[in-house]
């Protein structure tokens, strides 16, 4: 599998759980910022769950923009990288 195997061309995905503040703080760094993206909710998609875990990708969150650039457990910098990501995909 590669990074592509868990993106959408058209919007970021974070691949996460509600309990995980990684997870949370992720989400509210692209809502401060006004991106989109999809939320995969790995405690009720069991499937991609699975998809995550079988290419060693098991900390929340996973953040996969639409160019396919795939961070797990993002740090601050890592997340304003990606936002601005998105930015320059518009």
């Amino acid at each position: 599998m590669t990074n592509t195997d868990f993106r959408d061309p058209a919007v970021t995905i974070i691949y996460g759980v509600d309990t995980c503040e990684d997870t949370t703080r992720a989400r509210e760094r692209f809502d401060a910022a006004g991106r989109a993206y999809r939320y995969v909710r790995l405690d009720e998609d069991t499937a991609a769950r699975d998809r995550l875990h079988a290419a060693s990708y098991v900390s929340t969150p996973v953040v996969v923009t639409p160019g396919g650039t795939l961070a797990v457990e993002p740090s601050d910098e890592i997340l304003a990288e990606l936002i601005a990501e998105t930015a320059r995909a518009r």
